[in-house]
């Protein structure tokens, strides 16, 4: 006979299937409640992220032609000779631009590039265009940029136009216009979109973007991303732009996964029950193993939190260097070029230390972008040290007079203490050192309103060592205290209230501590809310007690004389580097593309070699294998704004000896010229 079964059993068993079926229940319905919301969360936000990608795409092209009408009126109208040049390199640089035009004053479209297929626009009056003139006029004379309706052109196919006026001395002289057509950007854009729909119509309601057939797409307009597309101030046109889920049933096939897990989760309470019913004597084992799921699916919770903060921050990281590459780094190299030929000797440029201020500025500033460019390695500790003589007391008091115009114009008194009785020259990185004081005294210029800075530096020699101490202290709004732990994080920004007032990416800080630790240094903090804040700076670099002679001079005595050839189909690079060669007493012979360099180096004998990457006709790397077929010693050097490993490393497979990147400076010039052919390098056998 079978023991009887106490009723408490049972009441156990069936309490152990209740609770976690309610808890599966509650989970579900809490799930269902909440699915809407979440869905309409993941349209809005994929539909804002995606509409800045498009909006992005589109003004970034747009820029191309604003670049090509600013060339023009730079040059008071003498860039025309060349601008079919630079309308080819657009072409190249922007897949969504198909042609480039010159209208008149009068209207009159005077010529097209590339001319194939768009020949018949030639001549063209667009007065005679109610649908176009009219705008174009409007427009070009009130110095706007307009971008046109979905048209259908008199050449064929269709288009934006994109109209950017021209001035001379507050005189119109026509438009530089753009055709464009933006599908296969966007449809690249799109690619990571498949679960979406998205459509676009112009300013007339005109649909010129179809993506996964839209209008079979999800209709409930709860789950429809809806915005228009304003490209700037600049241009007053906008676009509707609207994303929705390609699945028309999304919240039913949502809800199956959630109808499959709630029978699960039914299915496995009833397990329990029948395991507790028929194994009370492990009552206790199964209750470990419950605890210990609960404590699983804390730490599983916790984890995906975490990982959700960490793709925000991804995505907050990528915004930001995306949008700092493309404002920050395409000027600078112009920047840089243009002190250098300021430099070279021009009557013109007198103000001999304001113009060594700039350069220096815009060559710090450039390391800047190329390390938050590479945050990661900032963070891995894989940055590359440079050891080069500097004097940081000289280094700290022209940091200082460069920012000492911002300090008198917001009305701030600086005081600026040096205590460093001889100078020292030490040996380390100065661009990180000048970084570092950079970011620290452009934070307390930026958060102080009225008041005054205070810079001190001190110095002192310990064991061969010079130990710095550099304190910056302003009476700006201060740091709370429960935020003075935070303000190293990258990304962050205190909320303080005058969040809109003091914008900046949220990296300043976050680099400079980095970059103080590289150099085996850190900084310190202090700070009262309402009152200002001092950091203190504290470095170690080691002492060079005979400063060496400069480059410049070892090379001018040991260089031999070279022949060279630079090779850009950028006329200005071509100018700069030609410039910089002659400060060192060499000369240079030019190709504008790869074909010419190719002849030339057939017909002569050249020691080196510039290479640029990206020309038309023959790129770089063709161009180095087909000079190295014949020139077995001709050093190469590929010279090119791409910094990409993947073009690094198909240079160095081409032939060339080195790899430089643009903008280079003199002394980089002057360093890896005297590596190839200095004197050293010559008794090398």
């Amino acid at each position: 006979m079978f023991k009887k079964i106490p009723k408490k059993h049972y009441w156990i068993s069936l309490l152990c299937f209740l609770i976690p079926a309610g808890f599966c229940l509650s989970i579900y319905l809490k799930f269902k409640a909440d699915l809407p919301k979440r869905l309409s969360d993941q349209i809005q936000l994929t539909g804002s992220l995606a509409a800045q990608d498009f909006k992005r795409t589109v003004r970034n092209n747009v820029q191309a032609i604003h670049n090509l009408a600013e060339r023009i009126e730079e040059t008071d109208g003498e860039f025309y000779s060349y601008w079919k040049q630079d309308a080819q390199r657009l072409l190249i640089q922007n897949e969504s631009l198909t042609f480039v035009e010159l209208i008149s004053e009068e209207g009159i479209i005077k010529d097209i590039y590339p001319r194939i297929k768009n020949g018949p626009a030639i001549g063209l009056d667009i007065t005679k265009l109610d649908y176009r003139y009219s705008d174009w006029k409007t427009k070009s004379e009130l110095g706007l940029t307009n971008i046109t309706n979905w048209l259908q052109l008199s050449q064929g196919g269709n288009s934006f136009l994109i109209d950017v006026p021209i001035y001379f001395e507050d005189t119109f002289d026509g438009t530089v216009t753009g055709g464009m057509n933006f599908n296969s950007e966007f449809d690249r854009l799109s690619y990571y979109l498949e679960d979406f729909a998205i459509k676009i119509e112009d300013e007339t309601g005109t649909p010129f973007y179809n993506y996964n057939n839209f209008d079979s797409a999800q209709t409930d307009s709860e789950y429809i991303f809806d915005t228009a597309l304003v490209m700037d101030s600049d241009i007053q046109e906008s676009w509707h732009f609207q994303l929705t889920f390609a699945n028309p049933n999304i919240f039913r096939d949502s809800l199956k996964v959630a109808n499959l897990a709630l029978g699960v989760g039914l299915l496995l309470s009833f397990c329990i029950g029948l395991l507790q019913f028929f194994n009370s004597n492990l009552r206790i084992a199964t209750h470990e193993a419950l605890e210990t799921n609960k404590k699983l699916q804390l730490v599983n919770t916790e984890l995906e939190q975490q990982t959700e903060k960490a793709k925000l921050a991804s995505t907050a990281k990528s915004e930001f260097l995306s949008n700092m590459s493309h404002e920050i780094r395409t000027p600078l190299n112009a920047i840089v070029g243009i002190t250098d030929l300021m430099g070279s000797g021009n009557d013109n440029f007198k103000e001999e230390h304001y113009l060594e201020l700039l350069k220096k500025s815009s060559k710090t500033l450039l390391d800047l972008i190329n390390d938050i460019l590479r945050l990661d390695k900032i963070e891995s500790g894989f940055v590359e040290i440079a050891h080069i003589e500097f004097s940081p007391a000289c280094v700290l008091e022209s940091l200082v007079s460069f920012h000492n115009q911002i300090i008198e114009r917001k009305g701030l008194d600086l005081s600026l203490s040096v205590n460093s009785l001889k100078n020292k020259t030490v040996l380390g990185d100065r661009a990180k050192f000048e970084q570092i004081i950079t970011n620290i005294l452009s934070n307390a210029i930026k958060f102080t309103t009225s008041g005054s800075i205070f810079v001190m530096y001190e110095e002192k020699e310990v064991n061969e060592q010079i130990h710095l101490k550099i304190s910056i202290r302003d009476t700006g709004i201060g740091i709370p205290k429960e935020k003075i732990n935070q303000i190293f994080d990258r990304f962050i920004q205190l909320d303080t209230g005058t969040r809109k007032k003091h914008s900046g990416g949220g990296l300043g800080l976050f680099i400079a501590q980095h970059l103080a630790q590289l150099l085996n240094g850190n900084i310190e903090v202090t700070s009262e809310e309402g009152k200002g804040s001092e950091f203190i700076i504290n470095l170690k670099f080691d002492c060079l007690q005979v400063p060496t002679k400069q480059k410049e001079e070892i090379l001018n005595q040991d260089l031999p004389e070279l022949s060279i050839l630079a090779v850009d189909d950028n006329k200005l690079n071509v100018v700069i580097l030609s410039q910089l060669l002659k400060k060192i007493g060499l000369h240079a012979d030019i190709a504008y593309n790869g074909s010419e360099a190719v002849e030339k180096a057939q017909a002569k004998n050249y020691d080196l070699i510039f290479m640029d990457i990206h020309m038309p006709d023959i790129d770089g790397f063709e161009a180095t294998r087909l000079i190295k077929r014949t020139n077995k010693n001709t050093i190469v050097m590929g010279l090119s704004a791409d910094t990409t490993l993947n073009s690094i490393n198909e240079g160095i497979s081409s032939g060339m000896s080195n790899y430089l990147t643009k903008p280079i400076d003199k002394n980089k010039l002057i360093a890896v010229i005297e590596d190839y052919f200095g004197s050293t390098s010559r008794n090398v056998v």
